[in-house]
């Protein structure tokens, strides 16, 4: 088994874990073979860091990295496929997903994918806050087994457009193939590397979850890490953008993790919205009753 990792805008790692991504946490703890790519704007100096910020620039060259990886991986005969991502890298996870389904590999024209996890999906490739996203394909394919989108709730900026994915293909969720949760907080405080370790392993500990049901192996003792770091009252962090929009539509027919619960925000969910624990178990009342 491998994982491909795609982590968000200048993000890497970093000499202190807890600015650490949940992407790049993951990575560390999967057990089997990884290839981790750096967020857009990593790369290439001063440069880099602004083209990669404003338009994403970068990202089809970490898909044919990933790709000749893959390649690499199949031929050698490891050919169970699992993807994360996190902001841009998130909507990278979705190309990677369709450049395989498209390309097949070695002889297999839709070779299935595991389990795909990501992180607040904000692609922008081309221009900031835009949904113009030329050239990168972000539909579900058929060939993913599993998909689980942990979405930011309080995220407001004009620059963090969410993609999502039930509303492209809402047969999906009826199939049990695609689980899309909201969670408390910004951008960050979901996809991590600002930090608030307290709200970001929230989600990680929720993905973790998932994974292990999946098939997916990470040591226990990462998982009772991430579970002990949660703490649902911790500060929301702040919208930075000076531009803000509406805050984040919320569909009757979405999901809110049981953590949103445990205290009110701006952008409180409809009451009676279905709530879902780590488990993945409907909770009997829903939002707010």
């Amino acid at each position: 088994m491998a994982l491909y990792a795609f982590d968000g805008t200048w993000n890497e790692n970093k000499p202190d874990d807890a600015a650490d991504t949940n992407v790049f946490k993951f990575k560390e703890a999967y057990q089997g073979g990884k290839f981790y790519l750096s967020g857009v704007g990593t790369r290439f100096g001063v440069i880099g860091k602004v083209f990669g910020g404003l338009f994403g620039a970068g990202g089809k060259e970490r898909i044919e990295e990933a790709y000749e990886e893959l390649q690499k991986n199949f031929r050698e005969g490891d050919r169970v496929v699992d993807i994360v991502g996190f902001s841009r890298g998130a909507a990278l996870a979705l190309d990677f997903a369709n450049t395989i389904d498209s390309r097949g590999v070695l002889g297999n024209p839709h070779p299935e994918i595991r389990f795909v996890g990501v992180w607040d999906i904000v692609p922008s490739f081309g221009i900031p806050g835009n949904d113009v996203n030329l050239g990168f394909v972000l539909t579900f394919p058929d060939s993913v087994k599993k998909c689980f989108h942990a979405m930011a709730l309080d995220e407001r900026r004009q620059n963090f457009p969410l993609q999502r994915i039930v509303t492209a293909l809402p047969d999906a969720t009826a199939e049990g193939r695609i689980y899309e949760v909201w969670f408390r907080g910004v951008h960050s405080d979901i996809g991590g590397g600002n930090r608030n370790i307290g709200l970001s392993s929230i989600s990680l500990y929720w993905m973790y979850k998932q994974a292990l049901r999946c098939g997916l192996k990470i040591p226990q003792e990462e998982v009772t890490k991430q579970k002990q770091q949660i703490m649902p009252e911790s500060t929301i962090s702040k919208n930075l953008d000076i531009i803000e929009n509406k805050y984040r539509t919320i569909m009757w027919t979405d999901i809110v993790h049981d953590s949103v619960t445990r205290r009110d925000g701006a952008n409180n969910p409809p009451r009676g919205l279905k709530v879902v624990n780590d488990d993945g178990r409907i909770l009997e009342k829903g939002f707010g009753q």
